[in-house]
């Protein structure tokens, strides 16, 4: 075998511009796979980084009916699932947010988590440093107690062991640090830097508060139960709740309310998984037409070899021996080639992540370590075998004992070899025309979504997100006199042609749906109330977006907070719900407690926005409150 290898790669030396084409061939496609497989690999196929995380689930309530497939959960939710003791070990109920954070000079803004004790316990890891949340901690006036993430502790703390018991400032409160975690921990966050107790307020767990889906949820499964036996057991308990709520309960069956059990990394990865496979796929038959095109060139090179394989043979080499030999000058050009293609897809992934794959899930965990050498080796290897055995092949078939009574030309050309190497060069073509058209049918897509119309203008719109702290801006009129200076502010620099606020922007993946009464309306039989998109939006915000008024009125100053309550609904609601008629001057609600203080009157109507996935055309409306009457302390400007 060495003596082979050795042979081998001397021709491989001598025969330069072919080890030279063959090498850049494998280095591209092998590299293009080890890319892709090391994405699939960190973020599909390699289990979550916690103990026995195949017990991990996530637990979110659905509404099909009105068009929720994917809600979320309820503090009650919470509070009531936690007692399935047979079903789960625990339950967990958490929720992002921003804090400002410093010590000493300008705060900075950070992405954190509030959680309830049992996430920690959830999820098995071990602080770095201290401990983490008790129960009793989770009690309002007692929740001032952080733990921080690794990277936040060696930032701000140069990682002293000491920062134990010491304060840190969030949004203007002090809280006591207890504990430190190691990086990357944690599920669904948009890297979080530290954690601190989810404390219930009173009217979070009240019966009225059931369906108020604002929190993710996570469970351990107890060792032997199913997902099956877990689903089964969480529709009982639907069902029993539902029961005692007969008010309710109509509504929640036309929704087709229920809550799904998942599996916790299969629920993170749902939405890109299809999408990864599918490039692996692609590459994958990039990787076939490498070894096809190598192929060819090998059965050029083999016939050329005709003459000394022939003296070789008329020495006493048998065929497995010439066999053996041609297959370790493949696989050792295969392997020098996957040695290439793995700096190729080092490079790649660092590509990758410079256009975006560092917002997928998981994304930490994307890196080629020990199961990416080895799938690299051991494409390689296979890809040498694939196009050295089609030579080979060719090869057995020939009587080498002709090769010296032909022609130096026609050994070369031979009827047979022709008919291969065409085989080779139409099999070729075929694969990558199959690949022109998938890339086609792709960038017609992309260029139909660029066409579709969102429902605003994006052109030299930028936007800021600003979080008042409660503790400074406890009451609405300190926060309207803080936005409403800085939108003077804003509208007075050069070039600001308009400026606002709102909530929630199109396309952020925030929103929030709630169920509206719509004064009037009758509901037919089996037909849901509407659930559209609520956002609160000053005066300026509609044409800094350029949303186009269909009719009636913009907010103006008339609407302020003592005013009578009005909103604005889009063109989808107006259609759907008052059929021709003109919705201005009606009434609605947001919930189904019909409080006359609570009903708000319809002043205007905007055209129809897209807030979430130009590809899904279904609609379910939005309505809009006046910044001034509602008063939430997180905003975005535009």
């Amino acid at each position: 075998m060495l003596q082979d290898l050795r042979f081998g790669l001397k021709l491989l030396w001598k025969q330069k511009a072919f080890t030279l084409a063959a090498l850049l061939t494998l280095a591209l496609c092998i590299g293009a796979n080890t890319a892709i497989f090391t994405v699939l690999d960190g973020i599909v196929l390699r289990g979550l980084p916690y103990p026995q995380s195949d017990r991990l689930v996530t637990l979110f309530n659905t509404y099909p009916g009105v068009g929720v497939e994917h809600g979320s959960n309820s503090v009650p939710d919470y509070g009531d699932r936690r007692k399935l003791t047979d079903v789960f070990d625990d339950v967990a109920l958490f929720g992002s947010s921003g804090y400002d954070v410093g010590l000493q000079g300008s705060p900075r803004r950070i992405n954190g988590q509030y959680v309830t004790p049992s996430y920690f316990h959830i999820l098995g890891v071990q602080p770095l440093l201290g401990r983490t949340f008790t129960e009793q901690e989770a009690v309002r006036g007692k929740e001032k107690v952080a733990i921080l993430s690794e990277g936040l502790w060696k930032e701000m703390f140069s990682g002293d062991r000491g920062v134990l018991g010491k304060d840190i400032r969030l949004t203007g409160e002090l809280y006591r640090i207890v504990g430190v975690m190691p990086d990357g921990f944690g599920v669904y966050g948009n890297d979080p830097r530290l954690w601190v107790p989810f404390a219930f307020e009173p009217r979070q767990t009240s019966d009225d508060a059931r369906h108020s889906n604002s929190w993710s949820m996570i469970a351990r499964l107890r060792p032997g139960v199913s997902l099956a036996y877990a689903q089964q057991r969480i529709h009982a308990l639907n069902k029993a709740i539902t029961d005692r709520f007969p008010k309710l309960k109509p509504l929640l069956e036309n929704a087709r309310f229920a809550t799904r059990v998942v599996g916790l990394k299969d629920e993170m990865v749902r939405d890109i998984r299809p999408t990864l496979y599918l490039l692996q796929a692609a590459v994958a038959v990039v990787l076939l037409i490498g070894c096809v095109n190598l192929a060819n060139l090998m059965l050029v090179r083999s016939q050329v070899r005709l003459k000394e394989l022939g003296i070789r043979s008329a020495l006493g080499a048998g065929r497995r021996r010439l066999g053996r030999q041609l297959l370790t000058e493949s696989v050792a050009l295969a392997l020098l080639g996957g040695a290439l293609g793995l700096g190729v897809g080092f490079g790649s992934v660092r590509l990758l992540a410079r256009l975006g794959a560092s917002e997928l899930p998981r994304a930490a965990e994307i890196r080629i370590d020990g199961g990416v050498l080895a799938f690299t080796a051991a494409i390689a290897v296979l890809t040498g075998l694939i196009f050295g055995s089609v030579p080979l092949v060719h090869l057995f078939k020939r009587d080498l004992n002709q090769v010296f009574r032909e022609n130096d030309r026609a050994g070369t050309l031979g009827v047979r070899a022709v008919w291969v190497r065409s085989a080779l060069v139409v099999s070729q073509v075929s694969l990558a025309f199959v690949l022109l058209i998938g890339s086609a049918l792709l960038t017609l897509s992309f260029l139909k979504l660029l066409d579709v119309d969102p429902g605003f203008r994006s052109e030299d719109v930028i936007t800021a997100r600003f979080s008042l702290p409660a503790n400074r801006y406890s009451d609405d009129a300190r926060a309207r006199t803080l936005t409403s200076g800085l939108l003077d502010r804003l509208r007075s620099l050069p070039g600001v042609r308009h400026a606002g606020v709102t909530t929630f922007l199109p396309f952020s993946g925030e929103g929030n749906a709630s169920v509206a009464m719509i004064e009037g309306y009758t509901l037919a039989p089996g037909e849901n109330p509407p659930v559209p998109g609520w956002n609160t939006v000053d005066s300026g915000y509609f044409a800094a977006m350029g949303i186009p008024l269909i009719e009636g009125r913009y907010f103006n100053g008339s609407d302020s907070e003592g005013a009578r309550k009005v909103v604005i609904i889009d063109q989808f609601l107006a259609r759907k719900y008052w059929r021709g008629r003109s919705p201005l001057g009606g009434r609605l609600l947001r919930g189904i407690e019909k409080k006359e203080n609570e009903f708000a009157t319809i002043v205007g109507v905007i055209g129809s926005v897209n807030t979430g996935d130009l590809a899904d055309r279904s609609e379910r409306g939005q309505i809009y409150f006046h910044y001034p009457q509602y008063v939430p302390r997180t905003m975005h400007v535009v």
